[in-house]
């Protein structure tokens, strides 16, 4: 099959005709990123609510909702724990925090949380009822907890094997949030006034706690040096050796005793055992007791 020649003029218009078109493609290419739709942004996880966003290698944020109790309280109570025999992990002081192992806005990073563990892996019963007694003396501090004590609704149920504590403002026994109780470190203070052991030292003021801090109340000069409970218990809540002999070494323990004592419910710490320190002091104990 044959075809006709193309006129000289004709060819002219087609080839710049395809100039034309090569151009505007080359363009098109050109200013295509200029033009083009955004390219979605990768998804993000959800975030809580109130929380501003953080840059995936950004810094941790410190909280998740209202900070309550202070971490010289949370440090205080770790204290107690671990001289009581529990584990304490996932705090920068006691090895360190998992990364990853906790919400991105988790207290644990910055030292307001831990976790404790009692006995071998596994959950055993001794740790349980450890981990019943250690919630008592968290709820005397107004400290935060989770464990699953009484069921495993919420957070309670991945915490079976262990107790959270930390100084947020809810806690979760099993059944949920509740508010954590307002507790009070004071109590602590005043079994290290009457030198109990660290261990002893955990903020429920039972019978022992009474009793030593009689004692110091009845040994002073207002109540006529007594010894309701012996010479031996007021010799080991004032710190001296307890050999049953109340010479001038307990009377000057006794009075440090007072005066630390009076720091502690907030008089002045003459060391002397007066009528301000009688009433405030029988104030707290009634309060605490």
């Amino acid at each position: 099959m044959s075809s006709r020649p193309i006129a000289p003029a004709r060819a002219r218009r087609a080839a710049g005709s395809r100039r034309r078109l090569a151009a505007a493609g080359v363009c098109a290419v050109l200013l295509a990123p200029l033009g083009a739709a955004p390219v979605a942004a990768a998804p993000q996880a959800p975030e809580r609510s109130g929380q501003v966003a953080q840059p995936a290698q950004g810094p941790l944020a410190l909280r998740i909702g209202p900070q309550k109790s202070s971490s010289a309280t949370l440090r205080a109570f770790l204290s107690w724990a671990r001289a009581y025999g529990f584990r304490v992990s996932e705090h920068p002081s006691y090895g360190g925090v998992t990364r990853g192992a906790h919400s991105r806005n988790s207290w644990h990073y910055d030292g307001l949380a831990a976790d404790l563990n009692y006995g071998p892996a596994g959950a055993p019963a001794s740790e349980r009822t450890r981990v019943r007694f250690a919630i008592k003396v968290a709820d005397s501090m107004g400290l935060g907890v989770i464990y699953a004590r009484d069921g495993t609704v919420g957070s309670a149920a991945g915490h079976r094997s262990h107790m959270h504590v930390d100084v947020g403002t809810t806690s979760n026994y099993g059944r949920g949030l509740v508010r954590a109780p307002a507790g009070s470190r004071t109590t602590q203070r005043l079994q290290q006034v009457a030198h109990f052991p660290l261990a002893q030292r955990d903020n429920l003021w039972g019978t022992n706690t009474d009793q030593r801090l009689q004692a110091i109340r009845a040994a002073s000069r207002m109540h006529g040096g007594k010894f309701p409970y012996g010479v031996k218990t007021a010799q080991r809540a004032v710190g001296v050796t307890a050999d049953g002999k109340w010479g001038p070494k307990s009377r000057a323990a006794h009075d440090k005793a007072v005066a630390a004592l009076q720091r502690v419910v907030g008089v002045s710490a003459t060391g002397t055992w007066g009528p301000v320190t009688e009433r405030t002091y029988l104030s707290v104990r009634k309060k605490l007791r």
